[in-house]
C-alpha cells in the first residue's frame, strides 16, 4: 500500500508559483500589521521565523513551509513582530506557541537527511543524477525531495513489484533496487522517478468523498512525459524480469 500523502499539500512546481505564494503571504501580513511587509524566504533549519524592524517596513525571514500556513498561523505571525507589555505581550506569547507548534507538525520538512539510510547511488544507475536532471527539464528545480534505494531482499520470487514510492510528510522517494541492474534501461528507470516526483507536483485529490492519487491532472502530466510510451512498453515486454530478484 502506498504511504499517505496529503491532499492539503500546495502546489508549488514552478518558481513563478513559489514567488506568487511568497507575495500572498507578505499582502497577508502587511493586511493585519497595517505596514509595509517585505519577505524572504529561506530553507535555514535553525531558525525558522526572524523579523528585522527597519524604516517604514517590516522585513521578515520565514522558512518555506509558511508559505502553506494557515490563517491562524499567518495572524500568529503578525503578532509575533508586535512589541508591547500587558495583553500585547501575551499575544506574543501565545503566537510564539503556535509558530512552534506549526513547526514541529512540519518537521520533517527541516529533518537533516539521513546520507546512511538512503542511498542515491547504484551498482548500476545513479537516482540523484536522474532526479536533477528530471527535476531541471521537467520541474523548473522546484521539487524538493530525497531519494535513495530500497532494501534488497533476496530469496523469493515476487508475485508484484512496486517500482517506487513517494511519502509526502518525509518528501522522500524509494526506488526499488530490482531495477538497479544492467538489463534495465536508464530510461525506465528515469521515468519511474518522474512518476514518484509527479506526486509532489500533483498531489492526491478528494473526488465524491474518496481519496484519488492518480487523478486526470496527474494522468495528463504523465503521459506528456516523453518517455512514458517507450518505458511502458518496456516494462509489459519485461514484467517477469521485474519480478525476478536481481542478481
Amino acid at each position: 500500500m502506498r504511504p499517505k500523502e496529503s491532499s492539503r499539500q500546495l502546489t508549488l512546481f514552478s518558481p513563478e508559483a513559489r514567488r506568487s505564494a511568497a507575495h500572498l503571504l507578505a499582502d497577508a501580513l502587511s493586511g493585519i500589521l497595517t505596514e509595509r511587509v517585505r519577505l524572504t524566504v529561506h530553507d535555514n533549519r535553525s531558525t525558522m521565523v526572524s523579523f528585522r524592524r527597519r524604516p517604514g517596513e517590516i522585513h521578515y525571514r520565514v522558512h518555506h513551509m509558511f508559505l502553506e500556513a494557515p490563517d491562524d498561523v499567518v495572524s500568529a505571525l503578525a503578532s509575533f513582530a508586535v512589541a508591547g507589555r500587558g495583553a500585547a505581550a501575551a499575544r506574543r506569547r501565545q503566537a510564539g506557541s503556535r509558530i512552534d507548534a506549526f513547526v514541529k507538525e512540519h518537521r520533517a520538512r527541516i529533518a537533516a537527511p539521513r546520507a546512511d539510510r538512503l542511498q542515491p547511488r547504484g551498482r548500476v544507475h545513479d537516482l540523484q543524477a536522474l532526479f536533477d536532471r528530471l527535476n531541471a527539464e521537467h520541474f523548473g528545480g522546484a521539487i524538493e525531495a530525497r531519494i535513495g534505494w530500497g532494501p534488497v531482499r533476496l530469496g523469493r520470487r515476487r508475485r508484484t513489484v512496486k517500482t517506487g514510492v513517494y511519502v509526502q510528510d518525509a518528501r522522500l522517494i524509494r526506488i526499488h533496487p530490482t531495477l538497479d541492474r544492467p538489463e534495465v534501461p536508464e530510461f525506465y528507470v528515469a521515468a519511474v522517478v518522474f512518476h514518484e516526483m509527479l506526486h509532489q507536483a500533483v498531489p492526491a485529490v478528494e473526488v465524491n468523498g474518496r481519496r484519488v492519487v492518480h487523478g486526470a491532472a496527474f494522468r495528463r502530466r504523465e503521459r506528456a512525459y516523453p518517455d512514458h510510451a517507450r518505458a511502458k512498453a518496456w516494462e509489459d515486454r519485461n514484467l517477469g524480469l521485474l519480478l525476478s530478484s536481481p542478481a
